[in-house]
């Protein structure tokens, strides 16, 4: 009992810590041991819950955070609960009294306990509605005051135009000089913005050296032309501490017209727009236009669908699989789980018209592991029978620099009972945009851990000699538009040749796709290929196409 008394004051103690580094925000903590949670009066309150001490099994916190953030704090708290992690800075949007939805940042550490697991886990949640909106750098709205500002602009069907721009190598810079000077940089960005755009919009500090521009009033061409003098502007130098500090900038765009659409949809495509931007036109503006065939209001609002669908447990979603065939046998050896997904409105839609805009979305994150576990789930099933069959999964930069990837595929590997061995990762392209030293260290761990790594569309840039060299992957698959064009473009025989030529001296396998008709066979069967696969051998199917007619 004495034991017992002790143990509450201590606790009670640490409670009344988090309320004095609290300083007036909110309070709650877990005590893990006797399953019991612990809040403030104030968060009672502001939560509308029954009391300040509740049985943890009686209140699942998870049920008050936004359908969209929920995966996200999941993860974390068993992260946390199972001593993965000890300490936690994260944003969620979490239901209140009333039922709308506040940002709330929660901020705490895991504490105690035995084989590294906590006995008590506690912080504070600050409200950032009743926290002041400016950034203290710039003196500009910060990015909370830009989703509400989007928010409001939404509900009131107003037509926008939305601009992200960025400052490139901010890291190298703050390295150099410090960060002082670094801050004087983005005050005198931030000062240039404001200056330009003058009063026909509102300019907001966003992460890092990201800045956003909303505007009511200026056309998309009126904001193109001013970007470009911003542009011009940092090219030329700004005046940093008695120096003239040459910036590259980088900008993005998009123009909504009253879409009813989540504000987070838009910020995914405008951070498309604005990675594109970055990374393949040197910086020069590019308007988000739409997925092929669609205008931007239609691609807003099937991206927004997308993202509804994967909140519903992703539903409306499905996998078939493109079968690989080893390319002296033309037995099969592996299948590649490629994404399907049908639209309510638009029908059936090609990843392609809304992979590349969610990989700048936290949500696809969810998607991918989805994909992983029925992939596993399906692939299982075939292994019963052709136990050296390989699962060939796809695998996005989000998740790839994900801190909990690893936690990820051993958890669905245990649940599933896939072995690791049968399952390989296929980089996409946009991997390459990962930095390579964080690449080379992920990937050689993935290897470690028994799972093989393929590069694909190997071939289609100027990266992809040194990524041979550098990750050593188990596989490439070259660019397809080399296959597919290797008997009527000139050079590609040549290309492909050398390039399979030279995998092969540096012990990586290569794999051809695209392999449409006999002529292409015919023509790479002498080549030092180990896989083809293509329409030739079978277009992607369902997994019962696959057991009933390959194995």
């Amino acid at each position: 009992m004495a034991k017992e008394t002790e143990r509450r004051q201590l606790l009670d103690d640490v409670f009344n810590a988090f309320t004095v580094l609290g300083r007036g925000n909110y309070v709650a903590l877990l005590d893990v041991k006797c399953n019991l949670l612990t809040f403030s009066a104030a968060a009672v309150e502001l939560f509308g819950l029954p009391c300040e001490n509740i049985p943890a099994d009686g209140l699942d916190w998870a049920d008050y955070i936004h359908p969209e953030d929920r995966f996200v704090y999941t993860r974390t708290m068993k992260a946390l609960l199972n001593g993965e992690t000890r300490s936690y800075d994260l944003t969620y949007r979490t239901r209140l009294k009333d039922g709308t939805y506040a940002t709330i940042r929660y901020i705490g550490a895991a504490i105690g306990g035995e084989d590294g697991k906590p006995e008590v886990v506690g912080g504070i949640m600050i409200n950032e509605a009743l926290t002041e909106s400016t950034d203290p750098v710039t003196l500009l709205r910060n990015r909370y005051g830009f989703f509400r500002d989007m928010v409001a602009a939404i509900e009131l069907k107003r037509s926008c135009v939305v601009m992200l721009c960025g400052i490139n190598k901010m890291n190298k810079i703050n390295d150099e000089h410090g960060y002082t000077f670094g801050n004087s940089v983005l005050q005198q960005t931030a000062w240039l913005l404001q200056g330009t755009m003058g009063k026909d919009g509102t300019v907001y500090r966003m992460n890092g050296a990201k800045f956003a521009f909303l505007t009511e009033t200026l056309t998309p061409e009126e904001v193109a032309a001013k970007y470009d003098k911003i542009r011009r502007a940092a090219q030329a130098g700004l005046p940093v501490e008695n120096v003239r500090q040459v910036l590259s900038i980088n900008g993005g765009m998009i123009h909504f017209d009253g879409a009813g659409v989540n504000e987070r949809t838009i910020h995914a495509c405008l951070s498309f727009a604005y990675n594109d931007s970055k990374f393949y036109h040197n910086g020069k503006l590019v308007n988000y236009n739409g997925a092929i065939g669609m205008n931007t209001h239609d691609s807003l609002e099937l991206v927004d669908e997308v993202r509804d669908c994967i909140l519903m447990d992703c539903k409306n979603f499905s996998l078939r699989y493109q079968p690989v065939f080893d390319a002296a046998t033309e037995q099969l050896t592996a299948i590649e789980a490629l994404l399907c997904w049908r639209s309510n409105r638009f029908g059936d839609v090609p990843p392609s018209a809304y992979v590349p805009v969610l990989e700048n979305d936290y949500l696809f994150e969810e998607l991918g592991y989805w994909i992983l576990r029925r992939a596993m789930e399906d692939g299982l099933k075939l292994l019963r029978r052709k136990p050296d069959l390989m699962l060939n999964v796809n695998i996005s930069p989000a998740q790839i620099v994900d801190d909990l990837l690893f936690e990820e595929i051993d958890k669905i590997s245990r649940a599933v009972g896939f072995p690791l061995k049968n399952l390989c990762f296929e980089l996409t392209q946009s991997c390459r945009l990962i930095e390579p030293d964080i690449l080379r260290r992920i990937v050689h761990a993935l290897k470690d851990k028994g799972i093989l790594c393929l590069i694909d569309d190997f071939g289609s840039g100027v990266a992809s000699i040194d990524f041979l060299r550098d990750l050593a992957p188990n596989f490439i698959k070259l660019e397809r538009d080399y296959i597919t064009q290797i008997n009527s473009k000139p050079g590609n025989l040549q290309i492909v040749r050398h390039l399979s030529e030279l995998a092969s001296e540096l012990g990586t396998k290569v794999c051809l796709k695209g392999v449409e008709d006999v002529s292409i066979r015919d023509t790479v069967k002498n080549f030092p290929v180990t896989n083809v696969q293509g329409n030739f051998y079978s277009e992607a199917v369902t997994l019962d196409e696959i057991s009933n007619r390959l194995l």
